[in-house]
């Protein structure tokens, strides 16, 4: 369980730290900013970087709540620049526009609620004791962890189609392969719902599917980046597509 913590935390601080001469240019902040609330959401999720900064919160796992906030503003701004790169506007209108307004609010309340519907007493990474002590915890922690992927799966689905038509295109190799990583990413976070709702034996199999998701996606967005640069240096026709997605 750890090497998946701290591999993820690894990947996606090399890929920020690859990002950060393009933005000190001013070239596409807003994808290093998604790198960076990518790179504190994996922080967040590693053991001893959580229970030290939940227990200055009070040990109340309040920083999971917060974790999951997050999530969801790292989700929303992919959404948004992968339609971009992609011209979707169908799928920016989906996510930017009222569906995807009612979606996020409906989501961040539930997360709420079945949160402080929990007794979230004593710092735990990923709220594991708490749901192994039987009672309430034990039904609600489920139903909080489906809960907490809803939106990133509502962004997935939406995500998927485009998605798979640049995969399927003429585009370049490297432009297909980004696709092509970033769909996996929102595929492992689509199943990652009914997998929490999976026996505790299951437990690898659901953190394998969570980190997936955000490898697919970190990867992703690192591709596109890459074939951004190889496109410019190149003059290729279809660089246009690659720096909306840098």
């Amino acid at each position: 369980m750890a090497v998946l913590e701290w591999g993820t935390l690894v990947v996606c601080g090399t890929v920020l730290l690859l990002r950060v001469p393009d933005a000190v240019r001013g070239r596409n902040r807003t994808v290093f900013g998604i790198l960076l609330l990518a790179t504190l959401c994996s922080l967040l999720a590693v053991s001893g970087p959580y229970e030290a900064i939940d227990s200055v919160l009070g040990g109340w796992n309040l920083t999971h709540l917060i974790l999951r906030f997050l999530v969801f503003a790292t989700v929303l701004l992919v959404g948004l620049r992968v339609m971009r790169g992609l011209a979707s506007a169908r799928g920016y209108r989906l996510i930017a526009g009222r569906p995807g307004r009612w979606a996020l609010g409906v989501c961040c309340a539930a997360v709420a609620v079945i949160f402080f519907l929990m007794d979230t007493r004593g710092s735990s990474a990923g709220l594991e004791s708490l749901s192994v002590g039987g009672g309430r915890n034990a039904v609600l922690a489920p139903f909080y962890a489906a809960a907490g992927r809803s939106y990133p799966a509502f962004v997935s689905l939406i995500l998927a189609a485009p998605l798979l038509a640049a995969v399927r295109s003429q585009l370049p190799r490297l432009v297909r392969a980004a696709s092509l990583v970033t769909l996996l990413g929102a595929l492992a976070v689509v199943v990652s719902i009914p997998a929490s709702f999976a026996p505790p034996e299951w437990a690898l199999g659901q953190h394998v599917i969570n980190y997936s998701a955000v490898l697919g996606y970190v990867l992703g967005l690192a591709l596109f980046w890459f074939s951004g640069l190889n496109d410019s240096k190149s003059g290729n026709a279809h660089a246009t597509l690659n720096k909306n997605s840098e």
